[in-house]
């Protein structure tokens, strides 16, 4: 189980590296109003927004969030359900500070009225 944990969080490394570049490759929407009139017509009367460079980088964005999304609630159901030790088995044994505590009775200082070496008191 730990294989496929490991390979789950390369991949979760991989994807993410990978719609960091991805989202960094887009360009801006901010080109003001004739930026908009000119892309809207351009779109319009042009290729298909699907088919351009930008329609890819903005599928392969999704893809990628979508994949990073599932891999990670996948990589929390196999820790605490599957795994022995995870969050789901702590439930099961007492927690280390729940646990009754003992002292060792060699530890324990006797007070000096008990104590049968005790100086006898001048009087």
């Amino acid at each position: 189980m730990d294989a496929v944990v490991l390979v789950i969080e390369i991949l979760l490394c991989l994807f993410s590296v990978f719609i960091i570049a991805v989202v960094l490759l887009q360009s801006g929407k901010s080109a003001g109003i004739s930026g908009s009139i000119a892309g809207g017509a351009e779109t319009f009367l042009g290729k298909s927004k699907a088919k351009s460079y930008e329609g890819k980088l903005k599928r392969l964005t999704k893809i990628a969030a979508v994949s990073i999304m599932l891999l990670s609630v996948g990589l929390v159901f196999i820790q605490v359900y599957l795994m022995p030790g995870g969050a789901g088995a702590a439930t099961e044994s007492p927690t280390p500070t729940a646990q009754a505590t003992t002292t060792p009775q060699e530890l324990i200082i006797p007070s000096a009225e008990a104590s049968p070496t005790a100086a006898p008191s001048a009087s």
